[in-house]
């Protein structure tokens, strides 16, 4: 009975020690999450990620019963996923494996969007949409990144937007970080995405110039985000 209990003993004073850093990690990864909020979860989700170095995603906006913004009868959806299969084969002419969320009109959640380039192993992801606005006035090319601006994320943004300047065709409105509606907020597939990611937003609808000069230089957009996009593989992969 004395061994019986030394046994039960010692199986406790070896099980407390792992359970108390087991509760002590638990504890840390909660005091982060409080403390860091989007920037830890963020890095949280990249942990263990191994990319395709020549693996992409393109992500057309919307699509199926999400029209996005719109103007008369014309659909965000639709712009978006002309430009995006034009980058599609760019870079797939340039040696790249390009993975569509979608390439037709078709409805694809935010959540299977990020498991598609997750499971892929992308190496960025470019989600592409156009813009709107209450003023007509409003126009112009932005891109925004996770509200903890990672250095690759802000690279690609930085890189497509240099490459649309070379165009000389559409204002430049910079790098935003966050979400429209709270700078502490993100775009969901910015946020669950677990490779450098920028939401770009090409043009406003609203905006009838914008809408004119979309449609005349649609080809020359496609190379400026796919330039963007090699460029940005290069300076991250470079030996």
């Amino acid at each position: 009975m004395n061994k019986k209990r030394v046994k039960k003993n010692n199986r406790k004073s070896f099980l407390f020690p792992i359970t108390a850093l087991f509760s002590l990690a638990i504890c840390i990864v909660f005091a982060l999450l409080f403390v860091g909020g989007e920037e830890t979860i963020y890095y949280l989700t990249q942990m263990n990620f191994i990319p395709d170095k020549k693996t992409v995603c393109i992500d057309p906006g919307h699509g199926g019963t999400s029209s996005g913004a719109t103007l008369g009868s014309r659909y965000e959806k639709d712009d978006t996923l002309r430009l995006s299969l034009l980058v599609r084969d760019i870079l797939k002419d340039r040696g790249y494996t390009v993975v569509m969320t979608r390439d037709d009109d078709s409805d694809v959640s935010l959540e299977d969007r990020c498991k598609i380039a997750n499971k892929e192993r992308a190496s960025l992801f470019v989600s592409i949409h156009r813009n709107s606005s209450s003023s007509p006035s409003a126009t112009g090319v932005e891109m925004w990144v996770h509200s903890a601006k990672p250095t690759d994320d802000t690279l690609l943004a930085q890189n497509i937007l240099d490459c649309f300047d070379t165009l000389d065709i559409m204002k430049n409105r910079g790098i935003y970080s966050g979400y429209r509606d709270g700078a502490d907020l993100n775009y969901y597939i910015n946020r669950h995405t677990k490779m450098p990611s920028v939401l770009a937003e090409i043009g406003f609808i609203s905006n009838k110039t914008d809408n004119k000069k979309y449609d005349e230089n649609i080809e020359e957009y496609a190379k400026a985000i796919a330039d963007g996009i090699e460029m940005t593989l290069k300076e991250m992969y470079s030996e």
